[in-house]
C-alpha cells in the first residue's frame, strides 16, 4: 500500500503577508492534504536564510526563519494590532517579494515583541538556548554594524565569538537583540502549535537538513575550529560537486568543508544538536548530499597576489576526499532510530556511498524525471524501502521537464515506450504538456516505492514558470508561491 505526500515549502503558501507562514493557511493546507488522502507533507530547511533566500545557505543552523512568524496568529493573541495586521499586508503574487516582506515584518515584530515581554522573560528564554541564540544574536547584531559584511572583514575584536562580546553587544544594541530573541521565541511557539496539529490531523512532517553551512553564518563565525580555515578565517577548500551531465564546470558551492576528525573529538555535538533541534519539529529528516558524509568534493582555491586563498571560477579542479560515515552514522544511530531519517542519495554514488547508506540501513531516493534517460525503467520492480518522488525542488516541474525534451530524446522515446508496454495512456491518446503530470502521477503510483512525494507543482500541472531552484544559480530562486489558495 502506498503512502503519498506532497512537497510544499512553507513560504510557497499562499497567504495576505508576501509569504507563507506558520498560520492559518499551513493548517487549510494540512487539512487538504488530509482530506486528499496524502500522509506526508514535506517541507525545505525553515532555518534563518542567508544570502539568496536560500534555506541550504542559513545565517544559523538553528534559529528559524523570522519571517514565517504568522502575523494572524500574533494578532490573535494580542501581541499586534489590527492597524499593524493590515499594514504588513502585501497584494496576491505567485513570487515572494523578499525585501518588501522583511521590511514591513520587522516592523511588525518590533511592536509584537514590545508586547510579548510583557508577560515573558527574556532573559530566560536566552539562557535556555544559550548554545546557538547568543552567538547568532551576537552574530546578527555585528553583521548590521558592519553593514552586512562578511564576518572574515570584521575587526579583530569582533572576528572571535566569547560571552564577553555577547553580553557587551546585548547592551549597547539591546533593542534589536531583544526584538531578534523574542522573535524566536514567539516562532518557537506557532511552530510547536503547527506541529501539534500536523499530529492531531495524522500529517507527517518530512524536512531538510542542510550538509554544509554558510561560510557568513553564526556557526563558523563563532566555531572555526569545526570547519577548513586558515588562522585568519579564510576558507582553505570549498564545497561543491564535480562537473557532471547537467553541469560541465560543476557546481561550485563555496561553503567552507568540515574537519571531519575535529568533529570526531567532539562526538559529533555540532551535527547532534542541529539533528536534534530538526527532529523535535519534525517527524523525518531528510539527510541533504548524503554522499558528502561519505566523501566530498574538495574544491581547490585559486590564489591572490598575497597568496591567500580564494574562491575559483567553477568545480573543475577538485578532489574526493573520504569523512568519517561509520564514526559519524554509529554515532547518530546511538541517538536516533533509523526510522526518523532519508538519505538525499542523489549525484555521483559509488560503492562506498551505496554500501554506507544499505549497511546503515538509510532508505534512499529515485527521481521519477531520472529514471528514462538510459532505459524503459522496470518501474513496478523498484525497491519498496526507496522514496519515489516526481521531481525535487531542484528539478524542473514535470510539465516543464517535458517541454524540455528534444523530439529525439532518449528519455521521451523511453517514456512513450513505457506508457504503451504498461497501458498507463490509450496508445492513440498523444502524451503532451497538457497531461503529462497525470501521466508521470500514475507511473509513480505503479512503482513498488512505499513511499512517494510529488510536488505541488507536478499535482498542478504547471511549467518551469513555478520551479523553485536551478541548481548552481545563486539568485532569482526560492521565489514560487501559490498565489491562490486551490483548498
Amino acid at each position: 500500500m502506498h503512502k503519498t505526500g506532497i512537497l510544499l515549502h512553507i513560504s510557497s503558501l499562499p497567504s495576505d503577508f508576501g509569504i507563507g507562514d506558520f498560520g492559518p493557511e499551513a493548517i487549510r493546507f494540512a487539512e487538504y492534504l488530509k482530506t486528499e488522502g496524502y500522509t506526508y507533507w514535506q517541507i525545505l530547511p525553515i532555518t534563518h536564510c542567508g544570502y539568496g533566500n536560500s534555506p541550504y545557505n542559513p545565517l544559523s543552523a538553528f534559529a528559524l526563519n523570522p519571517y514565517f512568524i504568522s502575523p494572524e496568529l500574533l494578532y490573535q493573541q494580542g501581541l499586534i494590532n489590527q492597524r499593524m495586521l493590515k499594514a504588513v499586508k502585501i497584494p496576491a503574487s505567485n513570487i515572494t517579494q523578499y525585501e518588501r516582506v522583511y521590511n514591513l515584518k520587522d516592523k511588525m515584530l518590533a511592536q509584537a515583541t514590545d508586547n510579548w515581554m510583557l508577560t515573558n522573560n527574556l532573559d530566560d528564554y536566552i539562557e535556555e538556548n544559550a548554545f546557538f541564540l547568543k552567538p547568532y544574536l551576537t552574530f546578527l547584531s555585528l553583521s548590521r554594524i558592519y553593514d552586512d559584511s562578511c564576518w572574515y572583514n570584521w575587526n579583530e575584536e569582533h572576528k572571535h565569538y566569547s560571552e564577553a562580546l555577547y553580553q557587551k553587544t546585548r547592551q549597547l544594541d539591546s533593542s534589536f537583540i531583544n526584538i531578534k530573541a523574542a522573535t524566536q521565541a514567539m516562532l518557537s511557539e506557532q511552530l510547536k502549535y503547527f506541529k501539534e496539529y500536523l499530529h492531531k490531523m495524522g500529517i507527517i512532517l518530512v524536512g531538510d537538513l542542510p550538509l554544509y553551512l554558510s561560510y557568513d553564518s553564526s556557526e563558523v563565525w563563532a566555531h572555526p575550529e569545526f570547519f577548513d580555515l586558515d588562522e585568519q578565517g579564510r576558507r582553505l577548500h570549498f564545497a561543491g560537486v564535480p562537473p557532471d551531465a547537467f553541469s560541465e564546470k560543476g557546481q561550485l558551492w563555496g561553503n567552507p568543508l568540515y574537519k571531519w576528525d575535529v568533529l570526531q573529538q567532539d562526538s559529533f555535538k555540532l551535527f547532534m544538536n542541529r539533528i536534534g533541534m530538526a527532529l523535535s519539529y519534525l517527524d523525518i529528516l531528510r539527510l541533504d548530499h548524503f554522499i558528502g558524509y561519505v566523501n566530498y568534493w574538495q574544491v581547490k582555491p585559486n590564489f591572490d597576489e598575497k597568496g591567500h586563498p580564494i574562491l575559483p571560477q567553477n568545480a573543475i579542479n577538485g578532489s574526493w576526499e573520504p569523512a568519517l560515515p561509520e564514526e559519524f552514522f554509529s554515532t547518530l544511530l546511538k541517538n536516533y532510530g533509523i526510522e526518523r531519517f532519508l538519505a538525499e542519495d542523489l549525484g555521483i554514488l559509488n560503492q562506498e556511498v551505496c554500501r554506507v547508506r544499505d549497511s546503515f540501513g538509510f532508505p534512499g531516493m529515485i527521481i521519477l524525471q531520472f529514471c528514462f534517460e538510459d532505459s524503459v525503467p522496470e518501474v513496478k520492480k523498484y525497491p519498496p524501502e526507496r522514496w519515489l518522488y516526481t521531481g525535487t525542488h531542484d528539478n524542473h516541474t514535470i510539465r516543464g521537464w517535458f517541454e524540455s525534451l528534444p523530439s529525439d530524446s532518449l528519455s521521451l522515446k523511453h517514456l512513450q515506450e513505457y506508457c504503451i508496454q504498461n497501458k498507463i495512456t490509450d496508445i492513440h491518446q498523444m502524451i503532451n504538456s497538457e497531461n503529462i503530470h497525470n501521466i508521470m502521477r500514475n507511473i509513480a503510483l505503479s512503482s513498488g516505492c512505499q513511499q512517494i512525494i510529488f510536488p505541488l507543482q507536478d499535482i498542478l500541472g504547471l511549467g518551469d514558470e513555478a520551479r523553485m531552484n536551478v541548481p548552481g544559480t545563486a539568485l532569482g530562486n526560492w521565489q514560487w508561491r501559490l498565489e491562490e489558495r486551490i483548498y
